[in-house]
């Protein structure tokens, strides 16, 4: 299995656990007095499922506030487009009512000529 087709939350909790791990290591062996090796891998596995499960969780709540994100614009680009819509059925149904009236003044004055 190659690394990039892994899940990014899983990449970034074995590379921050590995990390840990080197630097665990190196701080037994070269700096701790008494240490317990059997420990050590333990420590790493918890490591990995603490950092793991916080990194799940801390991805999946990303991508919710993304999701809402993006549906919280296109609701904006589609109140927009709403907007210009209603804007233009306005300028129809006045443009109508002005050549109603342009027309029911015309009669009416024509009528008054003819009277």
């Amino acid at each position: 299995m190659k690394w990039q087709n892994l899940p990014r939350w899983i990449r970034d909790t074995l590379s921050v656990v590995g990390t840990m791990a080197v630097l665990l290591i190196i701080y037994d062996a070269f700096f701790a007095k008494n240490v317990n090796w059997v420990l050590v891998p333990i420590q790493i596995v918890v490591a990995l499922l603490a950092v793991g499960v916080w990194s799940y969780f801390s991805y999946r709540s990303q991508q919710k506030r993304k999701l809402a994100e993006e549906q919280k614009k296109a609701a904006a680009k589609q109140r927009v487009i709403d907007r210009e819509k209603r804007k233009v059925e306005a300028a129809k149904t006045a443009a109508e009512t002005r050549e109603k009236n342009l027309a029911r003044n015309q009669a009416h004055q024509q009528q008054r000529h003819h009277e």
